[in-house]
């Protein structure tokens, strides 16, 4: 055990202040006997008045200091305030009178919460008291100026005159979307929404041959095996039926609006069709011409509504007037013919049969004016024309679709097809484009869902349709576009109607 005894003796004198200062300092040990005197020289430096002024005012500011960040006072704010302007003056915008009130008033900002007001030092544990939501505000706002300085953006907006027009405060008095819709249709995935699905009953659940859409009226057509024909209507949530109509032993083959939308020509398993009558509500039969025999299926209606065509297996065409439906004219070709398509002005009608050549017909003079070789094709089994004209279309039994160059159609005889589609690998029901020549869909009735949607701008496939969890799409026999394009319905061999909509158009 050592104990230590200092004994100090300090001389202040006004003429030395800084002088050494003598320490003599005596230790004594339990284990010898003897005892030794050590001095030690210690040399201090003793504090003048003017250092105690120093020492204080640097313990103030430490304090000061301390009280800034951990302070708990009441006066907190006006604390963190008044020690900020001392170091740099925050400018503040005063409201003038002839600044322009808010276009707007939030409930939820006006309402003031009490929360818990910040620890910046996490190191030193501290009672944290409630405060507002605005004081909790301005320490957040203090704390950010104080250690990474005030940004530029902010200065810009304290320096601003009131006084100046703001070009951007109309853009923000309103609420919605800035950026306008593109009017390009856009490749990859296609935006649609799957909507209720038509209501039918157990009745009804037969293959569907027709599904079409009214070119006027928000309605749609289904027609098949059940010898039933609905009209529904359209409006994406319900889609109530709105009439039922039952063909006695006429299993209908194919259903077609007239162009004003009035009356629906109707064919099936007979040498005859019917007339459903929209606007008198009554079904007329209209028999072909005497003698006539061969069983009516598939037929076209042209886009001008003047001219009904039938055609059938052994290669006529029946041209029926759509007005008066009396029989105008029969011409054929060699083969039989699968598909009849028109362009949009009704001035040329295009015929393709099982030897995969097309034939194009002067409508007026009902006479065949040129044709030309479907690509790869033994069979053509459909086809349609851009109303631009800029594509004409087939489908193959092979279950390859051709989309040729209108222009080359029409002056080769033997065309090359700007894409070829590989996408579906059994014979193609239907090629359908709609009304802006953007849109593409195509269907094989072999295998379930076998439909495609293609962009024909880029000529690729729409990745996301069908979609794979939609199981409901089954096997398709019919689909068609609205008259602008902004729904989409699947007919499936199960007398389901499917309907989807496609945001990208914004009309029915």
């Amino acid at each position: 055990m050592v104990s230590v005894i200092e004994n100090i003796n300090v001389n202040n004198s006004e003429d030395d202040s800084d002088a050494p200062v003598e320490v003599t300092t005596k230790t004594s040990k339990t284990k010898t006997r003897k005892k030794k005197t050590v001095k030690r020289r210690v040399k201090y430096t003793l504090a003048t008045e003017e250092d105690n002024e120093l020492n204080e005012k640097h313990v103030d500011e430490e304090s000061a200091l301390t009280h800034l960040v951990f302070g708990d006072d009441d006066d907190y704010l006006e604390e963190l305030t008044s020690a900020a302007g001392k170091d740099k003056p925050i400018k503040t915008k005063k409201p003038t009178t002839d600044s322009k009130r808010a276009a707007w008033v939030d409930s939820e900002e006006v309402t003031e919460e009490i929360v818990r007001e910040p620890n910046f030092n996490q190191m030193v544990p501290r009672k944290r008291r409630k405060i507002t939501t605005g004081e909790y505000e301005t320490k957040l706002k203090f704390e950010y100026e104080r250690v990474m300085g005030r940004p530029s953006w902010a200065e810009k907006l304290l320096n601003k005159n009131p006084d100046a027009d703001d070009s951007d405060e109309e853009l923000f008095r309103r609420t919605g979307n800035y950026l306008t819709k593109s009017t390009v249709l856009r490749a990859g995935t296609i935006d649609c929404l799957r909507c209720a699905d038509f209501k039918h009953d157990v009745a009804h659940s037969k293959m569907l041959r027709s599904v079409e859409f009214h070119p006027t009226a928000r309605i749609l057509l289904t027609a098949g095996r059940s010898q039933y024909l609905n009209l529904f209507q359209v409006d994406g949530k319900k889609n109530e039926r709105i009439q039922s109509l039952f063909f006695d032993k006429f299993s209908i083959d194919t259903t077609r609006f007239t162009k004003d939308g009035n009356q629906v020509i109707v064919t099936g398993d007979r040498n005859f069709f019917k007339v459903f009558d929209m606007i008198e509500g009554k079904i007329m039969q209209i028999p072909m011409m005497r003698g006539f025999e061969e069983r009516l299926g598939k037929f076209e209606v042209s886009p001008d509504g003047s001219l009904i065509v039938f055609m059938n297996r052994n290669g006529q065409l029946h041209f029926v007037s759509a007005k008066s439906k009396e029989l105008i004219d029969t011409t054929q070709i060699s083969g039989n013919i699968n598909s009849i398509t028109f362009r949009h002005d009704s001035e040329l009608m295009f015929a393709s049969g099982d030897e995969g050549i097309v034939t194009v017909f002067d409508v007026r003079r009902r006479a065949a004016i040129h044709r030309f070789i479907d690509d790869g094709s033994y069979s053509t089994t459909s086809m349609c024309v851009s109303s631009n004209q800029q594509y004409f279309v087939t489908g193959q039994k092979s279950g390859i679709v051709n989309v040729y160059s209108y222009d080359d159609v029409m002056k080769n005889g033997e065309p090359k097809p700007i894409k070829y589609l590989k996408n579906l690998t059994t014979s193609i029901q239907n090629v359908k484009l709609n009304a802006s020549s953007e849109l593409l869909a195509i269907n094989s009735y072999h295998l379930s869902r076998a439909v495609r949607l293609v962009h024909m701008p880029t000529l690729t496939v729409y990745e996301n349709f069908p979609e794979f969890h939609d199981k409901k799409i089954q096997i398709v026999n019919g689909l068609d576009f609205s008259p602008n394009s902004g729904f989409l319905t699947l007919g499936n061999n199960n007398g389901k109607v499917l309907l989807y909509r496609l945001k990208h158009f914004s009309t029915y």
